[in-house]
């Protein structure tokens, strides 16, 4: 196992030098999708544009100061507290159950006053952390211990569904299934998941264990025409991103979303209103900047120099990958509305929050990798 690195120069000096070896391209891209999370406030259809634009930027001011200390920190330090971790997770997630509040069909919110936080935003990194520190002991292949790492998933992400937030609890599957995969499960034990997920898929569905707006908004991408509201969202979508052209209507524009004809256009459907303003070369680069996220993120999987700072990268690439994945699939129609939102763009101060958290571990990663190999001898 890795051991932290320490210098004669002290801790400050130690973490000041390794701020030469961060990830700029990340950073860039990170900022680049935080640009475009703004203007999507900007340019929502709703009256509150003004506030949504201040709610993003304060999201962004505290994410960025959470986010920079996460860069400083050791990630390996983490490993130490990974029963305090999955405790957290577990108690802020019974929060919502018994004190939460309810929005969009869902009680997946606390309020603190002025502030309204989603906990199971928080819950998607400590699980990460979590399962990273499990699986970096372990051989994912025995069957003992892959059943246990599906019990430690199966509490937060039963107290999610029930929230019913199932997005996130897809979120919860797919991570898992990612960090298994690379830490050495067997081809079998995940066919296993895939196939027990379809068969509880079909359950939840067959006898309403979902509701019945749940229903609909998953399978409108099969029939919009008879998927009611959500059927709705989905063909008013499809036509803002149509008539945006190659270029746009323009940030000032008339729109569907100013129209009132395109519902959630701020959070679900954000990438839709952009898109109409913004047209096909804009969206090009809000999608291109995506792929450099997942890019370097999974580079900085490659160069991680031990099993815990490997699956913590690949645990936060999915979460990424998957959301972006459904969530612009979804404004085209092409899979189910599960409420995702956009990383850094959507409006929600707790997701843009979480999502610059994870990139502040993703920078501790690639800063203390990036240090272990400029200070290995060379042959």
């Amino acid at each position: 196992m890795s051991t932290i690195t320490r210098t004669s120069a002290g801790p400050i000096a130690g973490n000041l030098g390794r701020w030469r070896h961060f990830d700029p391209v990340l950073l860039v891209a990170t900022l680049g999708l935080c640009a475009f999370g703004i203007l999507g406030a900007y340019v929502a259809g709703s009256d509150d544009s003004q506030t949504y634009v201040a709610d993003q930027m304060l999201g962004l001011i505290v994410g960025v100061a959470v986010g920079v200390p996460l860069a400083l920190v050791d990630y390996r330090v983490w490993r130490k507290h990974l029963r305090t971790l999955y405790v957290v997770a577990i108690v802020i997630l019974l929060l919502v159950i018994f004190f939460g509040t309810v929005g969009g069909g869902s009680q997946s919110w606390i309020d603190f006053g002025p502030v309204t936080i989603q906990p199971s935003e928080f819950a998607k990194v400590l699980m990460v952390l979590v399962l990273a520190g499990y699986f970096a002991e372990r051989t994912v292949a025995d069957t003992s211990t892959f059943i246990k790492a599906l019990g430690l998933l199966a509490v937060p992400g039963a107290l999610v569904f029930i929230q019913p937030d199932l997005g996130t609890a897809l979120v919860f599957g797919a991570s898992f299934i990612a960090m298994a995969y690379i830490g050495g499960a067997r081809f079998s034990q995940l066919a296993a998941i895939a196939g027990s997920a379809a068969l509880a898929a079909y359950v939840v569905i067959r006898f309403g264990f979902l509701h019945e707006y749940q229903v609909a908004r998953l399978t409108a991408f099969w029939n919009p025409a008879e998927a009611g509201d959500a059927g709705y969202q989905v063909e008013q979508s499809k036509t803002a991103i149509g008539s945006g052209g190659l270029t746009g209507k323009g940030i000032e524009a008339r729109t569907l979303a100013t129209g009132g004809y395109l519902p959630e256009d701020h959070t679900d459907f954000i990438f839709a209103n952009l898109a109409e303003r913004i047209g096909f070369f804009g969206s090009a680069l809000l999608i291109l900047l995506f792929f450099v996220l997942i890019w370097r993120i999974l580079h900085i999987a490659t160069i991680s120099r031990d099993r815990f700072g490997i699956l913590i990268a690949v645990g936060l690439g999915a979460i990424f990958l998957f959301q972006v994945l459904v969530n612009i699939g979804m404004t085209m129609g092409i899979m189910p509305v599960t409420g995702l939102p956009l990383p850094f763009v959507s409006y929600g101060r707790s997701s843009l929050v979480v999502s610059l958290i994870a990139l502040g571990l993703l920078q501790s990663i690639a800063m203390r990798s990036r240090q272990e190999i400029s200070t290995q001898p060379r042959i």
